[in-house]
């Protein structure tokens, strides 16, 4: 018999959210396993900050907070999985962009507003600004919001918290006199708690001080335990090995659903492909490609930021390889201003063959998902990809570093062989260029093969990308936090 699940009040804290705000795969996460929890019976809001007034629009406030100038307002939309409470603060107000000016570089005041990001969140976990409403769980993303989990555990809260890694490499590092600005004691520049070579590190306050950790896939809560991939945190990890926990990400299967997708023209399942077809037509049209049948080549996509982290320099330095194949490359995507530029004179180059859209649209990926064959993942570490599972939805088969979550959610086809009913794409064995020509190469040799590559296709749209299996793993988190906090109020 299944036990019941205990209903809960759990704060989400994020710096992005679907709709409402986009930068990467962040967002989606923040929209989807609330409403997943939503699903189950949980009673769920995220505290998401106010960028720009724009956002704002349709919100009630709720109430002020300090002098002021700070206050929270609720936005309830139908488009939405839950309540969404805005923080205004004079910082998060003057923002057309989370994390970036126009010219690239990092908002001045980040620790600041970050820093009053986390007070809040714990200020609300203490039931001192809504006396309606007490969260049981703060569920905190990335280092955005690592000084909620300092704050609720120097308040002594009843609230236990949980803070999700999505990306190691971002540490929200600044000077040490934030402390003293925020309120902090001092005494938190330690390297037990946030100090970090000569800074603190607002991700560390989530890694030391949060009842429980997660990451976003089994291997690459692994892989963080390494000097490889732990920036510097491994030590930190490696000693906090028994709070962490791997939890693949799960994708809005509602809202990836080449049957149903509203933002493609021609809807198609695994049983009739012809409007992926059509869809691959459409896609070429909108950079004015037209190609009979017979000439048709294979689409190799890339949709996600323009980082090294993603391996596009490595996608770019292939190119004129790769284009001796019977290929087409369609990127889309925004990032680093060097590849940015790189994309752009590639395109000039091979317009033809090399086809590129340098600003996120995503209406656009939706339409590549559905039209390309193949989507190339170089990626040099990856904590979990939603790309890849996005394509898979689509029948759009992975090519991909074997790191993360790629290596958890993509089987190798040569390696497992289409009669285990496992197979799902291909792997590199490393992010290198020499690795990626010949795995495309690999890909190649299938797609010849209409029968094996549609039978690959099949089994890519069959995987269960899903947060069903997600969501009862937070579950127990949840569970497991708070009875480490009941402990450690107790042994106080």
């Amino acid at each position: 018999m299944q036990t019941a699940v205990r209903k809960l009040r759990i704060l989400f804290v994020a710096a992005e959210m679907a709709p409402l705000v986009k930068v990467g795969g962040l967002a989606d996460v923040v929209a989807a396993l609330p409403q997943a929890l939503v699903a189950r019976g949980h009673e769920v809001r995220v505290l998401l900050p106010a960028y720009r007034p724009l956002l704002t629009r349709g919100a009630r406030r709720l109430t002020s907070l300090g002098d002021g100038r700070v206050s929270l307002a609720e936005l309830r939309r139908p488009d939405l999985p839950c309540p969404v409470w805005l923080l205004e603060t004079p910082a998060f107000m003057a923002r057309d962009h989370p994390y970036s000016r126009p010219d690239g570089t990092a908002w001045a005041d980040d620790a600041q507003a970050f820093g009053e990001l986390g007070r809040v969140a714990a200020e609300i976990a203490a039931g001192k600004v809504l006396t309606d409403w007490n969260p049981d769980v703060v569920h905190c993303h990335d280092w955005h919001t690592g000084l909620a989990p300092v704050w609720m555990s120097l308040k002594a809260t009843s609230a236990a918290s949980v803070f999700t890694i999505h990306n190691l490499a971002f540490a929200g590092r600044f000077h040490p006199s934030i402390l003293a600005e925020l309120g902090l004691p001092e005494s938190l520049n330690r390297p037990d708690m946030l100090e970090f070579h000569g800074d603190v590190a607002f991700i560390k306050g989530g890694l030391s001080c949060a009842d429980e950790l997660t990451t976003v896939s089994p291997r690459y809560a692994q892989e963080i335990l390494t000097p490889e991939f732990g920036n510097g945190f491994e030590g930190l990890l490696r000693h906090r090995r028994e709070r962490l926990t791997g939890i693949l990400n799960g994708i809005d299967t509602r809202l990836w659903n080449p049957a149903t997708d509203p933002l493609i023209e021609h809807v198609f399942d695994a049983a009739d492909f012809s409007g992926k077809c059509l869809e691959r037509r459409r896609l070429l049209q909108r950079w004015r490609v037209q190609e009979s049948d017979k000439e048709a080549l294979p689409v190799l996509a890339s949709v996600g930021r323009l980082t090294p982290q993603k391996g596009v320099d490595l996608l770019l330095e292939a190119l004129p390889e790769l284009l001796h194949r019977r290929l087409r490359l369609v990127v889309l995507g925004s990032g680093e201003a060097d590849l940015e530029q790189a994309v752009v004179a590639a395109a000039r180059r091979w317009p033809d063959r090399f086809l590129a859209h340098s600003r996120f649209d995503e209406s656009l990926a939706h339409s590549i998902y559905a039209g390309a064959d193949m989507l190339a993942m170089p990626s040099r570490f990856e904590p979990c990809g939603l790309s890849q599972l996005y394509a898979m939805r689509y029948g759009t088969v992975p090519v991909t570093t074997a790191v993360g979550g790629l290596a958890d959610t993509v089987f190798d086809a040569d390696t497992v062989g289409l009669a285990s009913g496992k197979a799902t794409g291909f792997l590199m064995a490393e992010a290198t260029v020499s690795d990626l020509i010949e795995t495309v190469d690999r890909a190649l040799q299938w797609h010849g093969d209409p029968r094996r590559w549609q039978a690959l296709m099949r089994n890519a749209m069959g995987r269960d990308s899903s947060w069903a299996a997600a969501v009862r793993a937070y579950e127990k988190i949840y569970e497991s936090a708070l009875a480490r906090r009941v402990d450690t109020l107790q042994a106080r």
